[in-house]
């Protein structure tokens, strides 16, 4: 029985030599020594036939699991130090803008903020959080310079946290 013991860690090594092995061969030719690919990365702007350029909003409620329909946004541009208010928009159905935010000739490069009124949100919906709300108004801030390129901001967000990313 003691020589049973010494084999075993000489047989695992074995079994996994071999599966290593195994896994190699099925490898294309060179893959294994292939450096890691890089990001992806847009080769230019999103086209999709008969859509223009635009600037547009989808905002999840994932505390709920839903759209974050009636969801107030504040939309605003830079100008000098400040934001000027363009429009409030209030989210549909769908947790989506009726209207594209920027689209046709009000879709110039610059510096926008959305803000969220979270806290109405979470109120309205009567959602069980503690008193005062963690998050009351979420700033997202994005800068667009191409206007050639449709930007879709979808925005996750619940009592705690939030996140958005830049879409097509």
């Amino acid at each position: 029985m003691a020589d049973d013991d010494l084999l075993q860690p000489a047989r695992r090594q074995f079994a996994l030599s071999g599966l290593a092995l195994g896994a190699t061969a099925l490898l294309p030719a060179g893959a294994a020594a292939q450096t890691p690919a890089a990001p992806a990365q847009g080769s230019g702007p999103i086209v999709l036939h008969g859509v223009s350029p635009r600037l547009t909003v989808h905002a999840l409620d994932t505390f709920h699991g839903a759209a974050a329909a009636g969801l107030r946004i504040d939309f605003s541009r830079l100008e000098g130090t400040s934001y000027k208010l363009i429009r409030t928009v209030t989210a549909n159905a769908n947790g989506r803008s009726d209207e594209p935010l920027l689209i046709g000739e009000s879709y110039q490069a610059g510096d926008y903020e959305l803000l969220l009124h979270v806290d109405e949100y979470f109120s309205r919906t009567e959602a069980k959080l503690p008193t005062p709300p963690f998050l009351s108004k979420v700033p997202v801030r994005i800068r667009v310079v191409n206007i050639a390129e449709r930007i879709h901001l979808p925005i996750q967000f619940g009592p705690w946290s939030y996140t958005y990313s830049r879409g097509s």
